[in-house]
Parts: C-alpha cells; structure tokens; sequence
C-alpha cells in the first residue's frame, strides 16, 4: 500500500467588524447569510449545501469547478459552540473525492470597543502529499478571500 506522507500547518487570521458579536456570529451560523459569503470563487458552481452549528451539527460545502474539472467538498462537524463567543469544529476537504486534508477551526468573536474582533485558527494536516510550504499559503488565502467576503456583509 502506497502511504502519502502527512505535512501539517497552522495559520491565525484576524479581523475587525463594526458590528457586535452576536452578528458576527450570526454570519456564521444563518444558512442565509453564511450563503452570502461562505462561496467558491468566480468559476466555481454550487452542488450541495447544508448547515447545523451546534454540538454535533454538521455543514456541507460542494461544489465544482467546470472549466478546470475540478470538484471541491468541505464537510465540517462541530464540537464546541458558544453563542456569540466561539466555534470549534474538524472539517475535511476533498477534491474530486480523494481526501485532501483534515483540520481544526477555532473561531472566536471577541467584543472590541463598538464592534468584533474575530479570530480564526486553523490546523491543518495534508493527507495527500501536498507539502505545507504548499498547502498552508493556499488554504490561508482562501480562507481570507472567504473572511473578505463576510467583512463586506458589514459595509
């Protein structure tokens, strides 16, 4: 049996909202809203959607991208969930079905002054040969063009 090795990586991503923790929160746990920033990028097409925070919930994210043949599924479980403070969950992502990755999210919704500080935390563990001077930079940035996203839900 041929084993890909396991690289692993972490990454912290801060941003301030003007908004309260409770929306901010919000943004996360509304399928609604989370429908409104939690997206592929332009190319990417919508399969399957579903959304359950709380402890034991679950979310999917699936969906494809036509022009490079490329299918993307993010399942997610959660773990821990304080309204308005803080998420925990393990998500896996797969593309084209082989699984790609496994890690940790920690999000935390920090009162600050008038609005939110949010921090998110992420661990990651690359299951199928992807390095982490790879795999660490990509996932980072998707997940700032998804947190770029929901800073536009509060302008």
């Amino acid at each position: 049996m041929n084993v890909s090795p396991i690289f692993h990586g972490s990454f912290v991503i801060e941003r301030r909202y003007p908004v309260p923790p409770a929306r901010v929160f919000a943004a996360w746990t509304d399928p609604a809203l989370k429908s409104r920033w939690f997206v592929g990028p332009a190319g990417w097409q919508q399969i399957e959607r579903t959304l359950d925070v709380r402890p034991g919930g679950s979310e999917i994210l699936h969906g494809r991208f036509a022009e490079r043949a490329l299918e993307t599924k993010f399942t997610a479980r959660y773990h821990h969930v304080v309204p308005d403070a803080r998420l925990v969950y393990i998500y896996d992502m797969h593309l084209n079905g082989a699984h790609h990755s496994a890690s940790l999210a920690t999000v935390e919704f920090i009162a600050d002054g008038a609005g939110t500080l949010q921090r998110f935390h992420e661990q990651v563990a690359f299951l199928d040969g992807t390095t982490a001077d790879q795999g660490v930079p990509s996932r980072e940035h998707g997940t700032a063009a998804h947190l770029d996203r929901l800073t536009q839900l509060f302008q």
